[in-house]
């Protein structure tokens, strides 16, 4: 038979209180964040056709948007091991320092991104660099 622990009352000591005013301003920002990245996402399938004949010229059409829909999917898989590396490193250092670094990073990849050269200029590097960024 299966026994029951004891547990500990709730004391004072461990109820967090939280300023409403902190819980709004960490909500709003955290959702401004989240919308930004899913415009993001939602840009890049926009133009995956225009992606797909820019880095993909030779392929048939389908094989073009598959090509760069599948390019558009590899965030997604890479998401939840940054997660794990930066939620960890954020835990040891900072959030606040870590959530910078990041934000550097994703916005010197997307600038990297718009200094691609195409398929036609030099060849497969352009398309593995699209994917690399």
């Amino acid at each position: 038979m299966l026994k029951r622990k004891k547990v500990k009352p709730i004391t004072l000591r461990d109820v967090t209180i939280i300023d409403d005013g902190k819980l709004r301003k960490a909500i709003t920002a955290a959702s401004l964040g989240n919308a930004m990245e899913w415009f993001d996402f939602g840009v890049y399938g926009f133009v995956a056709y225009a992606l797909g004949k820019v880095f993909f010229p030779g392929a048939d059409p389908s094989v073009q948007m598959v090509a760069a829909l599948a390019t558009f999917s590899v965030p997604f898989l890479i998401r939840p091991l940054g997660g794990l590396f930066f939620g960890m490193l954020g835990d040891k250092y900072g959030r606040q320092k870590i959530l910078a670094i990041t934000i550097v990073i994703m916005s010197i990849s997307t600038f990297c991104i718009g200094l691609i050269p195409s398929y036609d200029t030099i060849g497969i590097l352009g398309t593995d660099s699209a994917v690399d960024l």
